[in-house]
């Protein structure tokens, strides 16, 4: 079996589209679009290289990617059931010919309704039960793993966000965050006292730490390697917590759900999408709203308080 990358087999994908199938140019930039999507969220949300293989990939990249095209961007489950058709296409392509050995989009299922998924969140006494296990976690690094799950649960930073924070954008006196987010758009979070004195606290343990060139000199958060820390090492790092907290589905726990979790708790105590809106980051306010979904036991709550008939 020849082991291609991502890009190579893209490029071969769109021959066999425009002289195989005779595909129109506007449909083949269709699928190539798709597929690009796909390969930038791989790298901003899993810290795939340019130049990754194809094997590299699974089932569960390509449902979390199909999921936040519903949460994050505007599309509607129309347009994600397309995307959902380009990657099945793509890889039945690459099992025909042999550079891999099974679909990883075959079994994902096509959205059945217009009706938007909910992101998936802790509830509070899970976050609290997993915040519990950071603190009394025996890691050497663990002043600074609370710092990065409290800025995911406290102000909803995206996992690509994070790694790239300075020293520099952290404004003590503001007690906020101001840096370039996703579409190089200025951002200004505030932090909540907890999280400030969280900060500080790791900062005491960062001076510490040896760091290995310029860049993480200025980083915020390090590595063990004195590195700037990478997606994936915050990833594992976020998943190992939920692990030994004991929560339900534990390996599903990702930087992402954090951010659900923040931004569901928010909506809750403020019920205002502008503020939250701006909070994340969002371009639209249609993507927002995926967060104004009520739980199963608000549901309970309201029918219990309705008056006797």
């Amino acid at each position: 079996m020849e082991s291609v990358t991502f890009e190579t087999a893209v490029y071969r994908f769109r021959r066999h589209l425009l002289v195989e199938k005779s595909y129109s140019g506007l449909t083949v930039k269709e699928y190539t679009s798709d597929l690009n999507l796909f390969k930038e969220y791989l790298k901003e949300n899993y810290d795939f290289s340019d130049n990754f293989a194809v094997p590299k990939i699974n089932k569960f990249h390509m449902a979390e990617f199909l999921g936040d095209i519903v949460i994050e961007k505007e599309n509607s489950p129309v347009t994600r059931n397309r995307k959902l058709f380009s990657l099945r296409s793509f890889f039945k392509f690459l099992v025909r010919n042999s550079y891999l050995e099974e679909n990883p989009a075959e079994d994902i299922e096509t959205s059945k309704t217009e009706r938007r998924a909910e992101p998936i969140y802790m509830k509070t006494n899970q976050a609290r039960k997993y915040l519990r296990t950071v603190r009394n976690s025996s890691s050497r690094y663990k002043l600074r793993d609370l710092a990065i799950i409290k800025i995911f649960l406290y102000a909803g930073l995206r996992v690509s966000e994070l790694v790239n924070l300075d020293l520099e954008n952290i404004d003590f006196d503001d007690e906020s965050l101001k840096f370039y987010g996703k579409g190089n758009k200025e951002r200004f979070v505030p932090l909540h006292e907890d999280v400030i004195t969280t900060i500080i606290e790791y900062l005491d343990n960062r001076e510490e730490m040896k760091k290995k060139d310029d860049d993480a000199e200025k980083a915020l958060f390090l590595s063990a390697r004195g590195n700037r820390i990478s997606v994936r090492t915050v990833q594992h790092t976020v998943k190992k917590y939920a692990r030994e907290a004991g929560l339900r589905n534990s390996e599903k726990i990702t930087p992402h759900k954090l951010r659900h979790t923040f931004a569901t708790t928010l909506y809750k105590e403020t019920k205002d999408l502008n503020v939250l809106k701006d909070l994340l980051g969002h371009q639209d306010i249609s993507a927002t709203q995926i967060y104004t979904h009520t739980d199963p036991e608000q549901k309970k709550d309201a029918i219990d308080d309705m008056p006797d008939f």
